[in-house]
Parts: C-alpha cells; structure tokens; sequence
C-alpha cells in the first residue's frame, strides 16, 4: 500500500515539475518583455537626436505640356497640371530637365531656400 502511494506522489510530481518549469519560463519572459521598452532610455551611448534640415517643397506645373525637372542628379516628370513633392537641402538648385515655354534644358528654375517650406511654386 506505501508502495502504491509512492508510486503516485511520484507520478504526480512528475507530472507537476514540467508545468512549474514551463510557469518559470513564462514569467521570465514576460518580465523580460516589460523591461524591454524601458532599455531605450537608459542606454549607456545615447545618440544625439538627428534633425531633418531638408525643405519640402511642391512643383506645380501649370503648363499644358509635360515637364522634366532636375533635382540633384534625379530627373523628374511633372505631367500637365500635376505637382511633384521634393524634399532637398537648402541651396539645392532645381533645374529644366526639357524645354518649356519659359525654360532651355539645364536652365535654373529655383533655388530651394528655407522660406520656401511647405510651399507650392508654379511652374509654367
């Protein structure tokens, strides 16, 4: 009788020792997962916080015919009263790509400048 009552204390905790385990490792993990949003914060090399000095600027061309524009080494198609948003730092010269009733090829149109930001310009 002492015998069969080992024997399922035995089993029992055998049964019971894979499930305590497996509570450990949810609760080690889960405690993990609540930290983690928290290590950002406390980082030993912090980065500086990087700022976008880029000007947005919208093309707008007014024209009946399309127009290919140059932006840096990127040339752009803007269609017949469509616009194009660029982003570009100060001191970018945007250029005709084709020619146009007011433009030769590889004439400037603009140059960006801060006032400029979040501005629609014309083309025509």
């Amino acid at each position: 009788m002492a015998d069969r009552l080992f024997d399922k204390q035995l089993n029992l905790l055998q049964r019971e020792t894979p499930m305590i385990y497996s509570s450990l490792t949810v609760i080690a993990l889960s405690a993990s997962a609540a930290i983690n949003p928290f290590t950002n914060l406390v980082h030993m090399h912090p980065r500086p916080a990087q700022t976008d000095n880029r000007v947005s600027v919208t093309l707008y061309n007014k024209s009946t015919g399309f127009q290919d524009v140059k932006v840096g080494d990127q040339v752009y198609t803007v269609l017949a009263t469509h616009t194009l948003s660029i982003k570009a730092p100060v001191g970018t010269v945007v250029y005709a790509a084709s020619a146009s009733l007011t433009h030769k090829p590889g004439e400037a149109i603009l140059a960006v400048t801060p006032e400029m930001n979040h501005k629609t310009i014309n083309l025509q």
